[in-house]
Formats: structure tokens, C-alpha cells, sequence
């Protein structure tokens, strides 16, 4: 099956807090790329949502990011020690000028 990602994969761990409907979550990027970020989490957003978050970067400051839920997917409990339980989020450029420069750096 061919690749359609317009940009690589990294896996990356980053801590993220976001804003569901019913509460504050926090969860941890599983990996990220020009285009977004697949975030694990319990708590998952609804499909078509904007959702705005914070990544926790290693070296203490903080990135805001905006985007649009994607995907989502809840693995089997016997199986989320392999599969990652979570959601892609496309940043939206606009929203998020600064995504672009740490995206750079992956």
C-alpha cells in the first residue's frame, strides 16, 4: 500500500494538554510530522472537532498548537500496550505559525 503522507513520521513523546467536551486531559504525542501529531490518549475528541493544545517541550517551554481531529482509534484493552490509543490532529497552519519551526526540527 502506497504512503499518502505529504510529510515522515517521528516518533516523538511529548506531553499535551487539551480541552474535551466533558474536561482537561493530558496524553502524550506518539509521533508528528509537518502536517500534525497522533496523540495518545483515553479521552478522544470527536471527529471534524477544532481542538486546541499545549505540547510540553523537553526544554521547559510550551507550544500552543490548533488543529482539526482527523482519525481516531481505541484499541482492544489486551492490545493497548502495542497499539497506541488515540487521535490525529492536522495543525492548522494559521493557527499554529510556530508548529512549523519544531516541526523543522524532527
Amino acid at each position: 500500500m502506497a504512503e499518502k503522507r505529504s510529510s515522515p513520521r517521528k516518533k516523538k513523546r511529548i506531553v499535551v494538554d487539551f480541552d474535551t467536551t466533558l474536561s482537561k486531559t493530558t496524553g502524550f504525542t506518539h509521533d508528528c510530522s509537518r502536517g500534525g501529531i497522533f496523540i495518545r490518549s483515553i479521552r478522544i475528541p470527536k471527529i471534524g472537532k477544532i481542538l486546541r493544545a499545549i505540547l510540553h517541550l523537553p526544554d521547559g517551554k510550551q507550544l500552543p498548537v490548533e488543529g482539526t481531529v482527523v482519525r481516531s482509534f481505541r484499541a482492544p484493552s489486551a492490545l493497548r500496550s502495542l497499539i497506541p490509543t488515540g487521535f490525529a490532529l492536522r495543525i492548522s497552519k494559521k493557527a499554529s505559525p510556530d508548529y512549523e519551526d519544531f516541526a523543522s526540527t524532527l
